[in-house]
């Protein structure tokens, strides 16, 4: 783990930043409703911050939703100043530890096509393309295919 980060659960006085982020890294971000209704849903929601002497910056954040022994990857973003120094492999590699650790087998995400710097990160950590859907993202112009992947945490039994 990179020694100046941290990690802990998302609550709901960090979507002020958590949101800043969104906006700053998205095409088209989640909501501030979207947030909070993921966690009304059950949604795990988790940040990475740098912590200072007098303050914590919220570097990054992940939204997990589980289900049963699977787990989606909804959401992950890192601060764009923050991107490039490894601080999202660090994250998801955190998140797979913690989705192992409770019995989560399979980790689910859905990614941009365009997105070549996520989906070279996903695949360096095992992760395996299972499916396109086609248009299923708002582009800029237009729609874009989300290609859709899953990643073994442990073993399945059987």
């Amino acid at each position: 783990m990179m020694p100046d980060i941290h990690f802990r659960p998302m609550d709901k006085a960090d979507l002020p930043a958590v949101t800043r982020i969104e906006q700053d890294c998205q095409s088209h971000p989640w909501s501030l409703l979207q947030f909070l209704d993921g966690f009304n849903t059950g949604h795990e929601g988790w940040v990475v911050s740098r912590h200072f002497a007098d303050r914590e910056l919220v570097i990054g954040f992940a939204v997990m939703a589980p289900v049963l022994d699977e787990s989606t990857l909804m959401n992950i973003c890192v601060r764009p100043a923050c991107q490039g120094e490894g601080v999202g492999r660090v994250l998801l590699n955190f998140l797979i530890d913690e989705a192992t650790t409770n019995g989560i087998v399979k980790v689910y995400l859905e990614v941009r096509a365009s997105n070549k710097i996520a989906i070279g990160l996903y695949e360096s950590l095992g992760f395996e393309q299972l499916a396109v859907r086609k248009d299923y993202y708002p582009a800029t112009a237009g729609r874009e295919d989300g290609l859709v992947y899953v990643r073994l945490c442990q073993k399945l039994s059987g």
